[in-house]
Protein backbone atom coordinates (compact mmCIF):
# COMPACT_ATOMS: atom_id res chain seq x y z
CA UNK A 1 0.00 0.00 0.00
CA UNK A 2 1.24 3.38 -0.98
CA UNK A 3 2.19 5.73 2.26
CA UNK A 4 -0.01 8.54 2.36
CA UNK A 5 0.89 11.64 1.18
CA UNK A 6 1.66 14.63 2.96
CA UNK A 7 -0.44 16.47 0.98
CA UNK A 8 -2.97 14.02 1.21
CA UNK A 9 -6.56 15.62 2.04
CA UNK A 10 -7.05 12.78 5.04
CA UNK A 11 -3.72 13.65 6.63
CA UNK A 12 -4.76 16.89 6.41
CA UNK A 13 -7.30 16.48 8.47
CA UNK A 14 -6.37 14.29 11.20
CA UNK A 15 -3.14 16.30 11.89
CA UNK A 16 -5.66 18.97 14.78
CA UNK A 17 -6.43 15.58 16.23
CA UNK A 18 -2.86 14.50 16.23
CA UNK A 19 -1.85 17.84 17.49
CA UNK A 20 -4.46 17.77 20.69
CA UNK A 21 -3.03 14.39 21.66
CA UNK A 22 -0.13 15.46 21.89
CA UNK A 23 -0.46 18.61 23.70
CA UNK A 24 -3.93 17.19 26.56
CA UNK A 25 -0.99 14.72 28.81
CA UNK A 26 0.28 17.99 29.91
CA UNK A 27 -2.85 19.80 30.77
CA UNK A 28 -3.03 17.60 33.66
CA UNK A 29 0.90 17.25 34.64
CA UNK A 30 1.74 19.04 38.78
CA UNK A 31 2.86 22.20 37.69
CA UNK A 32 5.89 21.39 40.11
CA UNK A 33 6.52 17.82 38.99
CA UNK A 34 9.82 17.83 37.06
CA UNK A 35 9.38 16.43 33.66
CA UNK A 36 11.57 13.65 35.12
CA UNK A 37 8.97 12.64 37.45
CA UNK A 38 6.04 12.57 35.07
CA UNK A 39 8.21 10.68 32.54
CA UNK A 40 8.64 8.22 35.44
CA UNK A 41 5.63 8.10 36.78
CA UNK A 42 4.27 7.61 33.29
CA UNK A 43 6.72 4.82 32.28
CA UNK A 44 5.65 3.02 35.65
CA UNK A 45 1.95 2.87 34.57
CA UNK A 46 0.54 3.29 38.01
CA UNK A 47 -2.79 5.45 38.66
CA UNK A 48 -0.74 7.76 41.00
CA UNK A 49 -0.19 10.22 39.12
CA UNK A 50 -3.71 10.21 37.69
CA UNK A 51 -4.84 9.76 41.69
CA UNK A 52 -2.94 13.20 42.51
CA UNK A 53 -3.97 15.17 39.63
CA UNK A 54 -7.56 13.96 40.36
CA UNK A 55 -7.46 15.08 44.12
CA UNK A 56 -5.38 18.11 42.72
CA UNK A 57 -8.70 18.92 40.28
CA UNK A 58 -11.07 18.09 42.30
CA UNK A 59 -9.99 20.09 46.00
CA UNK A 60 -8.82 23.75 45.11
CA UNK A 61 -7.91 23.78 48.94
CA UNK A 62 -5.06 21.37 48.44
CA UNK A 63 -3.28 23.84 45.85
CA UNK A 64 -2.96 26.69 48.58
CA UNK A 65 -1.96 24.40 51.52
CA UNK A 66 -5.11 25.26 53.36
CA UNK A 67 -6.68 22.75 55.70
CA UNK A 68 -10.08 21.34 53.41
CA UNK A 69 -13.21 22.98 55.13
CA UNK A 70 -14.38 20.92 58.00
CA UNK A 71 -11.31 19.41 58.73
CA UNK A 72 -9.15 19.32 61.46
CA UNK A 73 -5.65 21.16 61.35
CA UNK A 74 -2.61 18.60 61.40
CA UNK A 75 1.03 19.04 61.34
CA UNK A 76 2.38 22.37 61.74
CA UNK A 77 -1.25 23.74 62.40
CA UNK A 78 -1.76 21.54 65.34
CA UNK A 79 1.46 22.73 67.09
CA UNK A 80 0.48 26.58 66.77
CA UNK A 81 -2.59 25.62 68.04
CA UNK A 82 -1.12 24.09 71.06
CA UNK A 83 0.73 27.02 71.75
CA UNK A 84 -1.97 28.74 71.87
CA UNK A 85 -3.92 26.53 74.62
CA UNK A 86 -0.38 27.18 76.56
CA UNK A 87 -1.08 30.97 76.45
CA UNK A 88 -4.47 30.39 77.62
CA UNK A 89 -4.05 28.46 80.43
CA UNK A 90 -0.95 31.40 81.62
CA UNK A 91 -3.75 34.39 80.78
CA UNK A 92 -6.09 32.28 83.51
CA UNK A 93 -3.44 31.60 86.21
CA UNK A 94 -2.74 35.82 85.77
CA UNK A 95 -6.42 36.68 86.63
CA UNK A 96 -6.77 33.88 89.23
CA UNK A 97 -3.61 36.30 91.00
CA UNK A 98 -6.00 38.88 91.69
CA UNK A 99 -8.39 37.56 94.27
CA UNK A 100 -5.86 36.95 96.60
CA UNK A 101 -6.13 38.84 100.07
CA UNK A 102 -4.78 42.59 99.15
CA UNK A 103 -2.61 44.75 101.63
CA UNK A 104 -4.30 48.35 102.69
CA UNK A 105 -2.06 51.06 101.35
CA UNK A 106 -2.22 49.01 97.91
CA UNK A 107 -4.15 51.30 96.31
CA UNK A 108 -6.94 48.60 95.16
CA UNK A 109 -10.07 48.71 97.42
CA UNK A 110 -10.29 44.41 98.92
CA UNK A 111 -13.47 43.24 100.38
CA UNK A 112 -12.29 43.89 103.64
CA UNK A 113 -11.82 47.68 103.14
CA UNK A 114 -14.13 50.55 102.53
CA UNK A 115 -11.65 52.67 100.62
CA UNK A 116 -8.06 52.75 99.65
CA UNK A 117 -6.46 55.49 98.30
CA UNK A 118 -2.78 53.96 98.73
CA UNK A 119 0.41 56.37 99.50
CA UNK A 120 -2.49 59.32 99.79
CA UNK A 121 -3.97 57.35 103.34
CA UNK A 122 -4.39 59.54 106.03
CA UNK A 123 -6.01 59.71 109.34
CA UNK A 124 -6.88 63.35 108.70
CA UNK A 125 -7.58 62.67 104.80
CA UNK A 126 -11.26 61.14 103.20
CA UNK A 127 -9.76 57.58 103.82
CA UNK A 128 -7.46 56.76 107.02
CA UNK A 129 -4.58 54.53 107.40
CA UNK A 130 -6.43 51.62 108.40
CA UNK A 131 -8.76 51.96 105.17
CA UNK A 132 -12.24 53.06 106.66
CA UNK A 133 -14.17 56.16 105.51
CA UNK A 134 -13.52 59.09 107.37
CA UNK A 135 -16.69 60.28 109.65
CA UNK A 136 -17.52 62.35 112.52
CA UNK A 137 -16.76 60.18 115.49
CA UNK A 138 -14.09 58.10 114.19
CA UNK A 139 -11.75 60.15 116.55
CA UNK A 140 -9.82 61.65 113.79
CA UNK A 141 -10.01 65.32 113.20
CA UNK A 142 -10.71 65.95 109.41
CA UNK A 143 -10.80 69.37 108.40
CA UNK A 144 -11.60 67.91 104.68
CA UNK A 145 -14.66 67.44 106.28
CA UNK A 146 -15.05 70.33 107.88
CA UNK A 147 -14.55 68.98 111.61
CA UNK A 148 -13.30 71.76 114.34
CA UNK A 149 -12.74 68.69 116.80
CA UNK A 150 -13.36 64.74 116.92
CA UNK A 151 -13.26 62.86 120.34
CA UNK A 152 -15.01 59.94 118.81
CA UNK A 153 -17.90 58.50 121.52
CA UNK A 154 -16.81 61.41 123.97
CA UNK A 155 -18.77 63.96 121.27
CA UNK A 156 -21.60 65.13 123.00
CA UNK A 157 -23.57 68.54 122.60
CA UNK A 158 -22.96 68.89 126.69
CA UNK A 159 -19.36 68.74 126.41
CA UNK A 160 -16.29 70.32 124.94
CA UNK A 161 -16.57 68.83 121.35
CA UNK A 162 -20.76 68.50 120.14
CA UNK A 163 -22.11 65.46 118.09
CA UNK A 164 -21.50 67.59 115.07
CA UNK A 165 -17.53 67.49 115.60
CA UNK A 166 -17.71 71.55 116.47
CA UNK A 167 -15.87 72.94 119.34
CA UNK A 168 -18.61 74.29 122.13
CA UNK A 169 -19.11 77.97 122.35
CA UNK A 170 -21.64 80.03 123.44
CA UNK A 171 -24.46 80.63 121.39
CA UNK A 172 -24.53 77.61 119.21
CA UNK A 173 -27.59 75.98 121.36
CA UNK A 174 -25.61 73.49 123.71
CA UNK A 175 -25.60 73.83 127.20
CA UNK A 176 -22.19 72.86 128.12
CA UNK A 177 -22.04 70.95 131.08
CA UNK A 178 -20.20 72.29 133.99
CA UNK A 179 -19.09 75.46 131.86
CA UNK A 180 -22.47 77.43 130.92
CA UNK A 181 -25.64 78.11 133.02
CA UNK A 182 -27.62 77.92 129.85
CA UNK A 183 -27.49 77.77 125.57
CA UNK A 184 -30.52 79.37 123.53
CA UNK A 185 -28.39 79.76 120.57
CA UNK A 186 -29.63 82.64 118.62
CA UNK A 187 -32.15 83.86 121.50
CA UNK A 188 -29.98 84.35 123.82
CA UNK A 189 -30.61 87.90 124.77
CA UNK A 190 -30.14 90.38 127.72
CA UNK A 191 -32.46 91.53 130.33
CA UNK A 192 -35.10 88.90 129.62
CA UNK A 193 -36.93 87.00 132.22
CA UNK A 194 -36.13 83.31 132.00
CA UNK A 195 -33.90 84.27 128.98
CA UNK A 196 -29.81 83.44 128.62
CA UNK A 197 -27.44 86.07 128.89
CA UNK A 198 -25.29 86.51 125.49
CA UNK A 199 -21.49 86.18 125.44
CA UNK A 200 -21.44 84.53 128.83
CA UNK A 201 -24.58 81.76 128.64
CA UNK A 202 -25.46 82.96 132.16
CA UNK A 203 -28.90 83.03 133.39
CA UNK A 204 -31.03 86.31 133.37
CA UNK A 205 -33.65 87.19 135.30
CA UNK A 206 -35.19 83.49 136.83
CA UNK A 207 -37.22 81.71 139.16
CA UNK A 208 -34.68 81.16 141.93
CA UNK A 209 -32.50 83.49 142.15
CA UNK A 210 -33.81 85.41 145.17
CA UNK A 211 -35.54 88.64 143.73
CA UNK A 212 -39.05 88.66 142.78
CA UNK A 213 -39.88 89.76 139.11
CA UNK A 214 -42.88 90.57 138.47
CA UNK A 215 -45.60 90.06 137.17
CA UNK A 216 -43.81 86.72 136.07
CA UNK A 217 -43.47 86.13 139.71
CA UNK A 218 -44.92 86.21 142.89
CA UNK A 219 -42.07 85.70 145.16
CA UNK A 220 -38.78 84.04 145.08
CA UNK A 221 -36.66 83.19 148.10
CA UNK A 222 -33.57 81.51 146.38
CA UNK A 223 -33.30 78.47 144.68
CA UNK A 224 -32.55 76.52 148.05
CA UNK A 225 -35.91 77.65 149.47
CA UNK A 226 -38.62 77.73 147.51
CA UNK A 227 -40.58 74.79 147.39
CA UNK A 228 -39.32 74.06 150.75
CA UNK A 229 -42.04 72.39 153.41
CA UNK A 230 -43.83 75.16 155.01
CA UNK A 231 -42.38 77.73 152.80
CA UNK A 232 -45.19 80.46 151.31
CA UNK A 233 -43.10 80.41 148.07
CA UNK A 234 -43.30 77.68 145.61
CA UNK A 235 -40.99 75.75 143.19
CA UNK A 236 -42.54 78.07 140.64
CA UNK A 237 -41.56 80.94 142.52
CA UNK A 238 -45.86 81.06 143.00
CA UNK A 239 -47.57 81.91 146.13
CA UNK A 240 -48.52 78.88 147.64
CA UNK A 241 -52.00 80.31 148.78
CA UNK A 242 -53.55 83.23 149.05
CA UNK A 243 -51.72 86.27 149.52
CA UNK A 244 -53.34 89.21 152.34
CA UNK A 245 -51.48 92.62 151.73
CA UNK A 246 -51.78 95.95 153.15
CA UNK A 247 -52.27 98.63 150.62
CA UNK A 248 -49.03 100.98 150.27
CA UNK A 249 -51.97 103.92 149.73
CA UNK A 250 -53.53 105.15 152.35
CA UNK A 251 -57.66 106.83 152.11
CA UNK A 252 -60.62 108.54 154.07
CA UNK A 253 -63.67 106.69 155.33
CA UNK A 254 -64.78 107.74 151.82
CA UNK A 255 -63.98 104.52 150.40
CA UNK A 256 -66.81 104.66 147.68
CA UNK A 257 -68.92 101.38 149.97
CA UNK A 258 -67.16 97.89 149.51
CA UNK A 259 -67.16 97.69 145.68
CA UNK A 260 -65.21 101.20 145.60
CA UNK A 261 -63.25 99.32 148.34
CA UNK A 262 -62.15 96.32 146.51
CA UNK A 263 -61.50 98.31 143.55
CA UNK A 264 -58.67 99.99 145.54
CA UNK A 265 -57.32 96.50 146.17
CA UNK A 266 -57.43 95.33 142.83
CA UNK A 267 -56.16 98.54 141.19
CA UNK A 268 -53.17 98.73 143.73
CA UNK A 269 -51.95 94.95 142.63
CA UNK A 270 -52.56 95.72 139.08
CA UNK A 271 -49.95 98.66 139.92
CA UNK A 272 -47.70 96.04 141.38
CA UNK A 273 -47.94 93.55 138.20
CA UNK A 274 -49.48 91.07 140.67
CA UNK A 275 -50.14 87.87 138.32
CA UNK A 276 -53.71 88.10 140.42
CA UNK A 277 -55.10 90.87 140.91
CA UNK A 278 -58.40 91.01 139.85
CA UNK A 279 -59.15 88.65 142.79
CA UNK A 280 -59.01 90.59 145.90
CA UNK A 281 -61.68 91.62 148.08
CA UNK A 282 -61.16 94.47 150.74
CA UNK A 283 -61.15 92.90 154.93
CA UNK A 284 -64.41 96.10 155.41
CA UNK A 285 -67.83 95.59 156.91
CA UNK A 286 -70.79 97.41 156.14
CA UNK A 287 -74.25 96.94 157.94
CA UNK A 288 -75.61 94.14 155.96
CA UNK A 289 -71.81 92.56 154.74
CA UNK A 290 -68.96 91.82 155.95
CA UNK A 291 -65.87 89.30 155.27
CA UNK A 292 -67.60 86.23 157.05
CA UNK A 293 -69.98 86.42 154.95
CA UNK A 294 -69.00 87.31 151.08
CA UNK A 295 -65.23 86.15 151.08
CA UNK A 296 -64.39 82.40 150.47
CA UNK A 297 -63.42 80.57 153.13
CA UNK A 298 -59.87 78.89 152.16
CA UNK A 299 -58.14 75.92 153.77
CA UNK A 300 -55.16 77.09 152.31
CA UNK A 301 -52.19 79.54 154.07
CA UNK A 302 -52.78 83.61 154.35
CA UNK A 303 -49.27 84.29 153.27
CA UNK A 304 -47.42 87.56 152.32
CA UNK A 305 -46.04 88.85 149.10
CA UNK A 306 -42.52 88.11 150.56
CA UNK A 307 -43.13 84.49 149.85
CA UNK A 308 -41.74 83.92 153.36
CA UNK A 309 -44.72 85.00 155.57
CA UNK A 310 -47.70 83.09 156.41
CA UNK A 311 -50.35 84.62 158.52
CA UNK A 312 -52.36 82.02 158.78
CA UNK A 313 -52.82 78.13 157.89
CA UNK A 314 -56.46 78.66 156.81
CA UNK A 315 -59.68 80.87 157.26
CA UNK A 316 -60.29 79.03 160.07
CA UNK A 317 -56.93 80.01 162.05
CA UNK A 318 -57.25 83.72 160.37
CA UNK A 319 -60.49 84.28 162.06
CA UNK A 320 -59.35 82.59 164.85
CA UNK A 321 -58.89 86.09 167.29
CA UNK A 322 -54.79 85.46 166.93
CA UNK A 323 -52.76 85.70 163.59
CA UNK A 324 -49.19 83.80 163.36
CA UNK A 325 -47.15 87.06 161.95
CA UNK A 326 -48.59 90.35 161.12
CA UNK A 327 -49.25 92.19 158.51
CA UNK A 328 -47.11 94.51 157.46
CA UNK A 329 -46.01 93.63 153.82
CA UNK A 330 -47.45 95.81 151.14
CA UNK A 331 -48.61 94.74 147.31
CA UNK A 332 -45.16 95.85 146.41
CA UNK A 333 -43.37 92.97 148.66
CA UNK A 334 -42.39 95.80 150.73
CA UNK A 335 -42.68 96.94 154.39
CA UNK A 336 -44.91 99.20 155.49
CA UNK A 337 -43.92 102.00 157.93
CA UNK A 338 -47.39 102.77 159.46
CA UNK A 339 -50.27 100.32 160.57
CA UNK A 340 -53.90 101.68 160.78
CA UNK A 341 -56.23 100.27 158.39
CA UNK A 342 -60.19 100.38 158.16
CA UNK A 343 -61.82 97.04 158.73
CA UNK A 344 -65.14 97.66 159.98
CA UNK A 345 -65.07 94.24 161.06
CA UNK A 346 -63.82 92.27 164.50
CA UNK A 347 -61.21 89.69 164.65
CA UNK A 348 -63.93 87.32 163.56
CA UNK A 349 -64.70 88.47 160.33
CA UNK A 350 -68.18 89.84 161.51
CA UNK A 351 -69.46 93.51 160.90
CA UNK A 352 -68.67 96.16 163.74
CA UNK A 353 -69.29 99.69 163.88
CA UNK A 354 -68.68 102.58 163.25
CA UNK A 355 -68.67 102.22 159.52
CA UNK A 356 -68.03 105.90 157.79
CA UNK A 357 -71.40 105.35 157.23
CA UNK A 358 -70.99 102.15 155.13
CA UNK A 359 -67.75 103.85 153.95
CA UNK A 360 -68.81 106.51 152.03
CA UNK A 361 -68.30 109.43 154.35
CA UNK A 362 -64.79 111.34 154.51
CA UNK A 363 -66.84 113.98 157.72
CA UNK A 364 -64.61 114.29 160.88
CA UNK A 365 -67.46 113.99 162.77
CA UNK A 366 -68.11 110.13 161.06
CA UNK A 367 -66.40 107.56 162.57
CA UNK A 368 -65.09 104.07 161.47
CA UNK A 369 -63.36 101.12 163.12
CA UNK A 370 -59.73 100.66 162.56
CA UNK A 371 -57.03 97.68 163.39
CA UNK A 372 -53.77 97.83 163.88
CA UNK A 373 -51.44 95.99 161.61
CA UNK A 374 -48.70 95.35 163.69
CA UNK A 375 -50.45 93.48 166.16
CA UNK A 376 -50.88 89.61 165.92
CA UNK A 377 -53.95 89.64 168.77
CA UNK A 378 -57.40 90.62 167.71
CA UNK A 379 -56.21 94.41 167.87
CA UNK A 380 -54.95 93.60 164.31
CA UNK A 381 -58.64 94.37 162.92
CA UNK A 382 -60.62 95.70 165.99
CA UNK A 383 -58.94 98.34 167.50
CA UNK A 384 -60.90 101.79 168.27
CA UNK A 385 -62.35 103.77 166.10
CA UNK A 386 -60.57 107.26 164.17
CA UNK A 387 -62.63 110.19 162.43
CA UNK A 388 -63.77 109.76 158.73
CA UNK A 389 -61.28 112.31 157.81
CA UNK A 390 -58.21 110.67 159.06
CA UNK A 391 -56.46 108.72 156.39
CA UNK A 392 -55.50 104.52 157.12
CA UNK A 393 -54.70 101.59 154.59
CA UNK A 394 -56.80 98.73 153.34
CA UNK A 395 -56.33 94.95 154.05
CA UNK A 396 -56.80 92.93 150.81
CA UNK A 397 -57.11 89.29 150.97
CA UNK A 398 -57.35 87.16 147.64
CA UNK A 399 -60.43 85.42 146.84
Amino acid sequence: MTPLASSSPIRAALAPLVFLLAVMPGCFNDPGASPMASATESTDGTNSSSSSSSSSSSDPSSSSGLPATGEPATGADSTATGSSGASSTTTGATTGSTGDAGVCGDGVIDPDEECDDGLENADDGLCTEACTKAFCGDGHLQPVLGEECDSGPANSNAGACTEGCTVAICGDGYTWEGMEECDDGSDNQLGVYGGCVPMTCTQGPHCGDGETQKPDEECDLGEDMNGLDGSACSGACKIDGKVIFATSKLYNGALGGLVGADDKCNTVAMEAGLANAGNFMAWLSTVEKSPATRMKHYDFPYVLLNGATVVASSWAELTDGSLNNAIIIDEKGLPIDSYRAWTGTTAAGEASSPTCVDWKSEDKGDFGLQGILSEVTSDWSEKPSKGCSYTARLICVEQ
